[in-house]
C-alpha cells in the first residue's frame, strides 16, 4: 500500500506494495519522541523500491506544489484511511487543550488540523502568534547565540556564508537549508499578543516530519516560552 509516481508527476496509491510511503491502515499509525516531543505519524516514510524520493511527492501532491498532482480519486481514498487511523489514535489524543496547526502557506495543514481537532474535541488554535522569520533574523539570532555545530562546523560555515550573501528582508525557508544544519535555525518568532497556554496542553499538527527544526522552534515559543506542554501529529512521518 504505497505510491506511485509517474513521469509526468502524477501521484497514486499502489496497494500492491508498500513503496515511498505506507499508505495502508493496518499498518499505521507510528510513533515517537523528538527532543522529549511524544509524536504520533498518521503514515509512515520509508525508503522501499527504487525511487529515493523519501515519500515527499506524496505532500507536494496534496499541497500542490513542484508540480505533483494527485487525481480526487486518490485523494478522497488517501484521507478516508487517515481518518481511519486517526480513529485508531483515538485515545492518545485526548485531554489536549488546544489543537494548533503549523504556520504554512498551503491549506492542507489546516484541513489535516481540522480532522485532528475533530477526533480530538479540543479546538483549534490560530497560529496567529506565530511568525517566520525574516532571513536577517535568523542570522541575527544565530550571530548573538552561536550554536555548538560540531563535527558540522565546515557545512555549517558554507551555509551561513550563503544566508549572509542573500537578501535579509525575505522570509527564512527552512528547505533552503541543508538537511542537517536544519536544527541550528530558529524559523519562528512570537508576533503580537500571545495566547495565555500556561499549564495547557497543546497538540501540534504538521504535514511532515523531516528533521523536527520547525517543531523544534515552535515548541521553544509555545513551550518554553508561553508555558505549554507540547506533543505533536504529523500527516508522514520522517524515514
Amino acid at each position: 500500500m504505497g505510491i506511485e509516481v509517474s513521469a509526468q508527476r502524477g501521484v497514486t496509491i499502489n496497494d500492491q506494495h508498500q513503496n515511498g510511503v505506507d499508505t495502508s491502515v493496518d499498518g499505521n499509525p507510528s510513533k515517537g519522541r523528538f527532543k522529549g516531543i511524544p509524536l504520533i505519524h498518521i503514515f509512515s516514510r520509508n525508503q522501499r523500491g527504487q525511487r529515493r524520493d523519501d515519500g515527499n511527492p506524496l505532500i507536494y501532491a496534496l499541497k500542490g506544489q513542484k508540480g505533483f498532482s494527485i487525481l480526487p480519486f486518490w485523494r478522497i481514498q488517501l484521507m478516508a484511511r487517515a481518518q481511519d487511523i486517526l480513529g485508531k489514535a483515538a485515545a492518545e489524543l485526548q485531554d489536549f487543550d488546544f489543537i494548533l496547526p503549523m504556520p504554512s502557506s498551503s491549506p492542507f495543514c489546516a484541513e489535516f488540523a481540522a480532522m485532528v481537532a475533530a477526533v480530538s474535541g479540543a479546538p483549534i488554535l490560530a497560529p496567529d502568534f506565530l511568525r517566520k522569520r525574516r532571513v536577517g533574523e535568523v542570522l541575527a539570532d544565530i550571530k548573538a547565540n552561536p550554536p555548538n555545530v560540531g563535527r558540522y562546523k565546515t557545512a555549517f560555515a558554507s551555509q551561513l556564508h550563503a544566508l549572509e550573501h542573500t537578501n535579509p528582508d525575505i522570509i527564512y525557508q527552512a528547505k533552503a537549508v541543508d538537511v542537517g544544519l536544519r536544527a541550528f535555525f530558529n524559523a519562528f518568532a512570537l508576533d503580537g499578543d500571545a495566547p495565555d497556554l500556561a499549564g495547557k496542553r497543546v497538540l501540534i499538527v504538521d504535514d511532515i516530519f523531516a528533521t523536527g527544526s520547525s517543531l523544534a522552534s515552535v515548541r521553544e515559543i509555545v513551550g518554553n516560552q508561553l508555558g505549554a506542554q507540547v506533543s505533536a501529529v504529523f500527516f508522514l512521518s520522517g524515514v
